[in-house]
């Protein structure tokens, strides 16, 4: 079908890192990578939602491109024009030219008291039972509804000190998890920890180019990286829990 008016719901983040536009669903977990001409038009129809009004992209182009991003819910069709913001701006993108070194495996592992390890373990649990409790599609909107939920209840902000014992007894734990136990499931697991002491952090969702990955991490109030490498500063941040005026939206 060939639908001329199209929107983009506030769940759905896009965000320019240079060579190319990442977009997320936050609620079903889809993401995509825009180049070129087809970037350009996501840009075009965002400022009007009207797809007559696109220039970037031939018409059978532009067909192709918006049946894959209706199909992976990215858009939407509406009865009349709605405008959406267009993608942010990350940081100013440099090629490594391969040079960008990147972490092979894991480092080993900080050591934390047992105490500690063992509460980290159940925050992690629970953020695994979250993200298997119900449909995949719906993973991401589940652990974005927990991580709301627990930032609630976090009234004191946490010291990079805290914040960082709070993340090595995560990734402690996680070397006992059955599955996976990735940035997105300890990156969770971290606030949720804290929040258990009602300590706020923030949780951070962004994209990076050069190659074009995802990445999950916590920062402080004042918006130090918690337990990072020195690459997450090339991320170009998505999505934040609680919202940032330069993140995204809780919803």
């Amino acid at each position: 079908m060939n639908h001329q008016y199209l929107t983009a719901a506030a769940h759905v983040r896009a965000v320019d890192v240079g060579p190319t536009t990442v977009i997320v669903n936050y609620r079903g977990g889809q993401a995509e990578t825009l180049i070129g001409p087809a970037a350009r038009w996501w840009a075009e129809l965002a400022t009007t939602g009207d797809t007559e009004k696109t220039a970037a992209l031939d018409p059978a182009s532009a067909q192709t491109l918006r049946g894959q991003l209706l199909a992976a819910g990215l858009l939407a069709p509406t009865a009349r024009p709605q405008p959406w913001p267009a993608p942010t701006a990350g940081p100013a993108w440099k090629p490594s030219w391969g040079t960008h070194e990147l972490a092979a495996g894991r480092p080993e592992p900080v050591s934390v008291p047992l105490t500690t390890t063992v509460i980290a373990g159940m925050a992690l649990a629970i953020v695994l039972a979250t993200l298997a409790a119900g449909p995949r599609r719906r993973r991401l909107a589940r652990l974005t509804r927990l991580l709301n939920r627990a930032t609630r209840r976090a009234r004191h902000p946490a010291t990079i000190e805290h914040a960082r014992r709070a993340a090595h007894a995560v990734r402690r734990a996680g070397l006992l998890a059955p599955g996976r136990v990735a940035c997105l499931e300890e990156s969770a697991a971290v606030l949720v920890l804290l929040a258990a002491s009602r300590q706020r952090v923030t949780w951070c969702h962004g994209a990076a180019a050069d190659p074009v990955r995802l990445h999950a991490w916590v920062e402080t109030d004042d918006r130090q990286p918690v337990a990072e490498p020195p690459s997450t500063a090339r991320f170009a941040v998505l999505r934040t829990i609680p919202a940032r005026d330069d993140g995204g939206e809780s919803d």
